[in-house]
């Protein structure tokens, strides 16, 4: 009777063994993917995006920066933070993150790109539409609102 315990006991050493490395295996993959998808979302502006200031221009006319926002990207711009979400049935789509006022929490717009061209406002903060395309969206920058 014995024997027949310690037969069961080694069928389930290679199982364990096998479950064992498999989740250590999969746990390693995960972080070193999700390690490399947030170094690659610092090197395309993420949250230390463009925070620096522009040089100040003689006539006191408001600062002006162009920037790139790359798709599904979070991009810090002054006071808000962008997302990238591309165009649908010509209209950009971003989400817009306000830190001052929720850090956390996505405002969804869809502005017409042909007024965006004309200048919007997101969160206070003033841009206007270069190009948009699939991938990213060129636009510029007021810093001073």
């Amino acid at each position: 009777m014995s024997t027949m315990n310690d037969e069961r006991n080694i069928r389930w050493l290679p199982v364990m063994f096998f479950m064992l490395t498999g989740m250590i295996i999969g746990v390693s993959i995960y972080l070193i993917t999700a390690s490399a998808m947030e170094t690659e979302a610092r090197a395309h502006g993420g949250n230390t995006g463009l925070a620096a200031t522009a040089p100040t221009t003689g006539n006191g006319a408001a600062n002006q920066l162009p920037v790139v926002l790359r798709r599904d990207v979070r991009t810090r711009l002054g006071k808000v933070d962008l997302i990238y979400r591309g165009l649908e049935k010509g209209n950009l789509r971003l989400d817009v993150f306000i830190r001052d006022l929720d850090p956390d929490y996505p405002y969804r717009r869809q502005i017409d790109r042909h007024k965006a061209r004309d200048g919007f406002r997101a969160g206070g903060v003033r841009f206007e539409l270069i190009s948009a395309g699939r991938s990213k969206a060129r636009l510029v920058w007021f810093q001073d609102g």
